[in-house]
């Protein structure tokens, strides 16, 4: 998706832009990022055809003090969701990528690039952007794989079944490890599953896991050959200034970039707005600010998702229910891209506000992130 977006906004911008795309656009599966928020950034129209399939009223988001039997819990909110859509994010890339192609737009399908092709485009290209993910392609190429900082593990899938008690909502469950479980329908009759944690918590046996976060949930049981597994950047996880690298003609964008939200793992809106503002700041000769500008704008999404991290690392399911219980009827896109209306929110509940915001590590992650310290202080 970044990609996508770095080539629409390049090419509306008057560059000549080649895109090359690892698969083919008809036959790629992507089953992972398939809840979009902010899809009015698309330029396309939010139709079925387009693979924009339930238009979301809202997130029903629960906090669980555990994954047994005899769990209790916490906390559950809903939180609107203007603007967002659970998509079928293959339908997506494929017609976003066809209205590039009628632009114009030169698109190299099934093209893997090698560490010499990498070496080769940086010398024959005024641009390279890279949209490859982590570990990026020009971290392969350039042997600095370890500068990312750390990863989350999801599976997810897409199941059919019974899912009229949810539909057309969308659920989010914490369950009392350093991530979460989920379903998002698309329609009453099939949804994507899935479940996913930070590195410190994955499990040994990935799919027996999600298996049973499944049944705990009531969901259908996805197969094995029908799930994903998806590597996802805990943002931020490279230092902003490796973002753009002037010396190669590269820029990274999206999850090359490090930037997915470092709670959720969410990070489709986050890679369209980092592949536009590069095609935009390249336009004004100010790429060099790149960095600077797409690091200003996550900064605040960084420290509050940090903070309330902590408590899931911490396991403290009764702070965590009390704050999505204070924060519930705020927009979920606002819960990540403007924290400021969660805390306007929270301050409305001193007593939890103290217990959030008196424990010195917190105050540690908000002070390490004010002030540019890359990885936070703990």
């Amino acid at each position: 998706m970044a990609g996508l977006a770095a080539a629409a906004g390049f090419d509306d911008a008057g560059f000549v832009v080649e895109l090359y795309e690892r698969q083919s656009y008809d036959s790629k599966g992507v089953n992972c990022g398939e809840a979009m928020t902010a899809v009015s950034k698309i330029p396309l129209e939010p139709t079925v055809e387009n693979g924009f399939l339930n238009p979301l009223p809202a997130m029903e988001v629960e906090v669980y003090d555990g994954i047994d039997a005899d769990r209790h819990r916490t906390g559950a909110g809903t939180f609107p969701a203007a603007d967002t859509y659970i998509t079928d994010r293959n339908v997506v890339e494929q017609s976003w990528a066809e209205q590039l192609s009628e632009k114009g737009v030169d698109i190299h399908e099934n093209q893997s690039i090698t560490r010499t092709d990498f070496h080769e485009f940086t010398d024959e290209y005024d641009l390279v952007v890279d949209a490859t993910g982590q570990p990026s392609l020009s971290s392969k190429a350039l042997g600095t794989t370890n500068e990312y900082s750390g990863y989350m593990v999801a599976l997810n899938s897409d199941v059919e079944g019974d899912f009229t008690e949810l539909y057309p909502n969308s659920r989010i469950i914490l369950e009392n490890y350093t991530g979460y479980s989920w379903a998002f329908p698309k329609t009453s009759q099939r949804a994507n599953v899935g479940i996913g944690w930070t590195v410190s918590d994955r499990p040994n046996d990935y799919m027996k896991a999600l298996r049973e976060a499944c049944e705990r949930n009531g969901w259908p049981v996805p197969s094995q050959e029908r799930t994903n597994v998806a590597i996802i950047p805990e943002g931020p996880s490279l230092d902003p200034d490796r973002t753009h690298l002037p010396e190669h003609s590269v820029v990274r964008v999206g999850d090359a970039a490090g930037i997915a939200n470092r709670l959720t793992g969410k990070g489709i809106s986050q890679a369209i707005e980092s592949g536009f503002l590069a095609a935009e700041l390249a336009n004004r000769g100010q790429l060099h600010n790149y960095p600077d500008r797409l690091y200003q704008r996550m900064k605040t999404e960084y420290i509050f998702a940090t903070v309330v991290r902590y408590f899931l690392e911490t396991r403290n399911p009764k702070v965590l229910g009390a704050a999505i219980r204070a924060a519930a009827g705020i927009d979920i896109e606002d819960v990540d891209r403007s924290p400021s209306t969660v805390l306007l929110r929270l301050l409305r509940h001193p007593v939890l506000f103290a217990r959030i915001f008196s424990r010195r590590r917190v105050l540690n992650r908000v002070y390490g992130g004010m002030t540019n310290q890359w990885e936070l202080i703990d």
